[in-house]
């Protein structure tokens, strides 16, 4: 099936607390003239979630046995199989993840299923973030780390209770968490929607003003345990190599390792090569056209705990093609 007609899917995430219901009733606001069919998962018997969402209009859908991440069972699967069937009846799919929902795991069957990749396509990860608290997350959940490191869109929320000064510090230091994710800001008066809705994942990993056209060869950026490496190389990769290496090192060190992202040179095509990590698994997929006045360069980010950047600097120039 074309993916022209496969219906979008936005994945909304979010540590407990950042405002994830709230940013749902605005985005029903805002998308009025669009019909959205929304799951909401919640963990516990007793959901009350879904009750605070507002808009008769749309479809509204909820999982309470168990956080999605941890248990893809086969409620979900037939509701989105379900969902397929009346496809008509909406525009976008959304899914709102609990507090401490690992997203990963939640847009795993849409990234590696064959099968559901072809009915829907992730547009976006949404991470929403508590500007008051995201320090603190950051240091004691691992939930939050994940949430940032495999987010798309990082939609720093509750502006309006932080210092004005306190709001480029923390840009800078998400940045250097997820450098392949864009950045955003707002509260519940005013989400930046326009912006958010103009970015797709698979334009987002174009260059962006951390990597310089002068490339440098690896950047270390550390939070307390939380390391972030990004590298970057001007010779071509061979795919295959890059490709068993990187299998091989998720078999073995996905436990630390929370996110791998990357936009990749390969001599032979005229387009990139988008590789990236849902979980244990390496998904490879063709970006965009190289235009002909752009620098083709690989750049490749991994997120986890405590890694060391030499061994990862070895194991990429393995895959250089000299």
């Amino acid at each position: 099936m074309s993916k022209l007609l496969a219906k979008p899917v936005m994945l909304i995430t979010g540590f407990l607390g950042a405002g994830k219901t709230t940013f749902l009733n605005a985005l029903i606001q805002y998308q009025h003239n669009q019909r959205l069919a929304i799951i909401e998962n919640e963990f516990g018997e007793e959901p009350i979630d879904g009750e605070l969402i507002i808009g008769a209009d749309n479809d509204i859908y909820e999982l309470s046995n168990g956080c999605l991440c941890c248990s893809l069972n086969q409620d979900f699967y037939v509701l989105l199989e379900e969902l397929w069937g009346r496809r008509n009846e909406f525009d976008e799919l959304v899914i709102e993840t609990t507090g401490i929902a690992d997203p990963a795991s939640v847009a795993s069957p849409f990234l590696t299923s064959q099968s559901i990749s072809c009915y829907y396509q992730l547009k976006r990860v949404v991470c929403l973030i508590d500007a008051r608290h995201i320090e603190e997350q950051l240091k004691n959940t691992v939930e939050a780390r994940k949430q940032i490191s495999f987010s798309d869109i990082l939609l720093i929320t509750k502006t309006d209770l932080i210092e004005d000064n306190y709001l480029p510090y923390l840009e800078n230091l998400l940045d250097e968490i997820n450098p392949f994710a864009q950045m955003l800001s707002g509260n519940k008066t005013q989400y930046p929607f326009a912006e958010l809705f103009a970015i797709e994942r698979h334009a987002i990993v174009k260059k962006r003003p951390k990597f310089s056209l002068a490339p440098v060869p690896v950047k270390h950026h550390q939070h307390d345990d939380l390391v972030s490496l990004s590298f970057t190389f001007t010779e071509p990769f061979s795919i295959s190599l890059l490709q068993h290496q990187l299998t091989a090192f998720l078999i073995f060190q996905a436990k630390d390792v929370y996110r791998v992202k990357g936009i990749i040179y390969v001599e032979a095509h005229s387009r990139k090569i988008i590789v990236q990590s849902v979980n244990a698994n390496l998904v490879v997929e063709y970006g965009e056209e190289w235009q002909d006045d752009e620098l083709k360069q690989s750049r490749i980010v991994f997120i986890g705990k405590q890694l060391k950047p030499a061994g990862f600097e070895r194991m990429l120039k393995l895959c250089l093609i000299a």
